[in-house]
């Protein structure tokens, strides 16, 4: 009992200090989310009965460079989303760049179409161009690619001010 009379100030500290990591500890457990968990849930799951080549990517550029006006073709696999990136010439109308997108949509078989989300976004060389990109968008239960809004090619207020 003489040792809790002598230290009786620090060891209110030590519990205090107990307390506040425990405190501390809870906090985030309730505020921060745990990194142990994947980004995308359980909905990978079954992702591996669904894999694509490499190569089938491979292929699929090499189609899509055939067509002479298009420049440039790259993708990037997120989970389930694919994203084509095709960059064309920029004499390409708005309709001409949704028919090279549309030629994407052929190259998947039906059960990766069922299953992955397709994104392709036709850019044109000059970036200038505010008409474009164009993004075209097919979820796993549609069957064709759906656009965003055909725009205008506007003219900046920089460049009219210089005329």
């Amino acid at each position: 009992m003489d040792f809790i009379k002598k230290n009786k100030y620090v060891i209110i500290v030590v519990v205090i200090f107990l307390a506040l990591v425990v405190i501390t500890a809870e906090a985030k457990a309730f505020l921060v989310p745990d990194e142990g968990k994947a980004v995308y849930g359980n909905r990978l799951d079954d992702i591996d009965k669904h894999k694509i080549e490499e190569s089938f990517y491979d292929d699929a550029i090499s189609k899509l460079k055939e067509n002479d006006k298009v420049i440039d073709v790259s993708y990037k696999l997120h989970g389930k989303i694919i994203n084509f990136m095709i960059t064309v010439n920029n004499d390409v109308s708005i309709n001409d760049a949704k028919t090279i997108a549309n030629s994407v949509v052929p190259l998947f078989k039906n059960d990766e179409l069922n299953y992955y989300t397709l994104q392709v976004y036709v850019l044109k060389e000059d970036e200038t161009l505010n008409n474009f990109p164009i993004i075209g968008y097919k979820g796993t239960e549609s069957k064709e690619l759906v656009f965003t809004k055909d725009r205008e090619i506007t003219v900046d207020e920089e460049t009219k001010d210089e005329e």
